[in-house]
């Protein structure tokens, strides 16, 4: 006999899953601004372990929906879309590019230093200049032939897309956010390439989570 809700699969597979149905009920207002979510009422609703429930609203507390209270209770945020929505774009582009160092690493592909270094600069020329609309194409630009080098290509172009969706609803505040963060971005890019060139794809990926939970914490702040 199944007991309602409860999911059996690998660990991970379940998180996602009460990941995505908390991250719905919060966006739909079944959780109040300011409701305390414990962990283990998360855990009995759905018949998992308190692990899972953890891990499932740590990855909605990475969404800028809840803050954590304590170490078993998190708090429902006032969230905004614009918030909301940079942060799912974060996640995609950061996970991506785990994606890529791994494919790099599993299939022993050297990177072509020349063509991803041009970006750097561009990127780096660019923020000298305060060239908001430079710096951008530097680092989509980076990413992109990344991609291609990773023979990933199709991640490249989804970021082309949704770079553009969300280009058009920008009312300043992703620029904003965006260019006051470009010193650290710069930063971690060049670290980035040093350890791809260097194959150390373990410091590769930290500093990608590095970056990641930068933009994510200014952005949640």
């Amino acid at each position: 006999m199944m007991i309602p809700n409860k999911i059996d699969k690998d660990d991970h597979r379940v998180a996602d899953e009460i990941y995505a149905i908390m991250k719905s009920d919060v966006l739909n207002g079944k959780y109040k601004i300011g409701q305390v979510i414990k962990v283990q009422s998360v855990a009995a609703l759905f018949g998992v372990s308190g692990n899972i429930a953890e891990q499932a609203l740590q990855l909605v507390c990475q969404r800028g929906l809840l803050t954590p209270v304590a170490e078993d209770a998190f708090v429902v945020k006032e969230t905004h879309s614009q918030e909301f929505y940079y942060s799912g774009r974060f996640q995609v582009i950061f996970l991506n590019m785990e994606y890529i160092i791994q494919k790099l690493k599993s299939e022993s592909i050297m990177i072509a230093r020349e063509p991803l270094i041009a970006y750097v600069e561009a990127m780096r020329a660019n923020v000298a200049q305060c060239h908001y609309a430079g710096y951008v194409a530097g680092c989509e630009g980076f990413y992109c032939e990344l991609c291609n080098q990773a023979k990933m290509s199709i991640l490249g172009e989804t970021l082309r897309k949704m770079n553009h969706q969300l280009n058009e609803l920008d009312d300043g505040f992703g620029k904003e956010f965006i260019w006051s963060s470009a010193a650290p971005t710069l930063e971690s890019v060049e670290l980035l390439l040093t350890a791809l060139e260097e194959r150390n794809y373990d410091q590769a990926k930290e500093i990608v989570q590095q970056l990641h939970k930068h933009y994510i914490s200014r952005l949640t702040d």
